[in-house]
């Protein structure tokens, strides 16, 4: 079996600030019960700690003076320096194995070049427009997804059914021409240039 490897870039070469303190939330969520990682090291209470005194120099820096901007500065060190020894701690819990990587909220590294596979998306919705025959799939955004990819299909959904997909930029996708009260299902993925797809859970609607 290929061994995966965690990716464990956390500079300022990889996430911007906000895209930091978002992707580290997520992390948060993605373990906190997480049977693959009964005891992660650090704990999640440090990764917690580490994340909000970030958030709350990162807010003091804003309009800030130059010593408010260093001290954000030494707080995002002190998170990159952790998220680096938790990725240690996810790889080797892991054996490598992708989905247990993701399953962590951390990515699975990429080849030169490219963005990698993501996990499932998180805060996945279905909403029904006012506007007849329409529907908007929407999650939270994710950090580095190149574009986002949503399906859907017939309710319910079988082995054989056929799924149509349509992409975005955003974390938002309108899905147009359906038919009115006929129950969908619809998923959506964040995407990068792997081709694999990590779907959310299919959500059943019907347009109006």
């Amino acid at each position: 079996m290929h061994t995966e490897r965690v990716l464990v870039d956390y500079s300022t070469n990889m996430y911007t600030d906000g895209q930091l303190v978002t992707e580290t939330m997520s992390i948060e969520g993605s373990l906190e019960g997480n049977a693959n990682y009964p005891m992660p090291s650090p704990t999640i209470a440090a990764i917690t700690t580490a994340r909000t005194e970030f958030q709350v120099a990162l807010a003091a820096a804003h309009n800030g003076n130059v010593t408010q901007t260093a001290t954000k500065n030494e707080k995002r060190k002190v998170l990159e320096g952790l998220l680096h020894i938790l990725g240690a701690y996810v790889q080797l819990t892991s054996g490598g194995v992708k989905s247990v990587i993701l399953s962590s909220g951390m990515h699975v590294a990429a080849l030169s070049g490219s963005v990698g596979e993501f996990g499932v998306v998180s805060d996945f919705k279905v909403l029904t427009l006012e506007a007849k025959n329409k529907v908007l799939m929407s999650c939270k955004a994710v950090p580095k997804a190149l574009f986002y990819e949503g399906a859907y299909t017939l309710a319910p959904a079988t082995d054989t059914s056929e799924w149509k997909t349509v992409t975005g930029t955003t974390h938002e996708i309108v899905i147009t021409g359906l038919p009115s009260f006929v129950p969908y299902e619809f998923k959506m993925a964040a995407c990068g240039t792997n081709k694999e797809r990590n779907y959310s859970t299919p959500i059943t609607r019907a347009a109006g």
